[in-house]
């Protein structure tokens, strides 16, 4: 029997869903070809991406992935906070020496420990991470051995026991150190350092210009230029809209407000016209 082409009917998406099973998991019907591999992925692996759709091995590849490509870019490299424990490394080394040419052995100890700590923490010593959340009980207990109020002593330690946790729970840190992260967390670093990076500077500059006005327009010029290339749908999606919004409008603010101030002190006006 011959079937004309107006017999011909092609297969609807819905139906093509209940008789193509995913590749990964048979059991369950494919919602889709990744646009990678080509392979049928069901709803529970498959990944989106702008208007593609990825199986979730090709999803979570560098050069599919936004996210997935960051942490690529970022792992093992040395952030801010291995520079600065490698800084603060002669410091330490100083008092260490200082103290025990004075004969201040408990202080030289812990002095010591604290550079060997920042210096391996520099190096990329896993170790170095928890240790370093030690130092800070290590040095309140130094001072309550030698007869100091303790409190007198622990509010000395809040900035530096702060200064611990957040190095230690540091995504950027986390990946130096060549540590599992959760996709939510670096999609959030993601967010801070790639996502319209313009929209960031344009509010820096915008808070700047409250105390010096000449930076306003370039507040305002920025804050333009980040507003426009706000896309949600773009791969990756590009946003931080109200960044450059509070950006534009706070130079503008500060435009006005320095206008105000500047005009009443030429005329000899005071500033308060109440």
């Amino acid at each position: 029997m011959r079937i004309s082409p107006s017999m011909s009917v092609s297969a609807s998406p819905s139906a093509l869903q209940e008789t193509v099973p995913c590749a990964l998991h048979p059991e369950r019907p494919a919602v889709g070809t990744c646009a990678r591999c080509g392979a049928f992925c069901c709803e529970a692996e498959a990944i989106h991406q702008g208007e593609h759709l990825y199986c979730e091995a090709c999803g979570h590849r560098p050069e599919v992935s936004y996210v997935e490509e960051l942490r690529a870019k970022l792992w093992g490299k040395r952030d801010t906070w291995a520079w600065l424990m490698l800084i603060s490394a002669p410091a330490h080394l100083v008092f260490c020496i200082g103290s025990g040419l004075e004969g201040m052995w408990s202080w030289a100890v812990l002095a010591g420990v604290n550079a060997v700590v920042v210096t391996a923490w520099f190096l990329g010593v896993r170790l170095a991470r928890p240790a370093l959340l030690l130092l800070p009980p290590a040095w309140v207990v130094g001072f309550l051995l030698k007869g100091r109020e303790a409190l007198e002593v622990v509010p000395l330690m809040v900035p530096p026991m702060a200064l611990a946790l957040a190095a230690f729970s540091s995504t950027r840190s986390q990946l130096f150190f060549r540590l599992e992260v959760e996709p939510r967390r670096l999609e959030r670093l993601w967010n801070a350092r790639a996502n319209n990076p313009l929209a960031s500077r344009a509010l820096v500059c915008a808070m700047v210009s409250l105390v010096l006005p000449v930076v306003a327009p370039v507040a305002v010029l920025l804050g333009w230029v980040a507003l426009r290339r706000v896309n949600p749908e773009a791969h990756p999606p590009v946003g931080k809209k109200l960044q450059a919004l509070e950006a534009m409008g706070l130079g503008v603010l500060s435009l006005l407000g320095w206008t105000y101030v500047l005009v009443r002190l030429k005329l000899g006006l005071p500033l308060n016209p109440l």
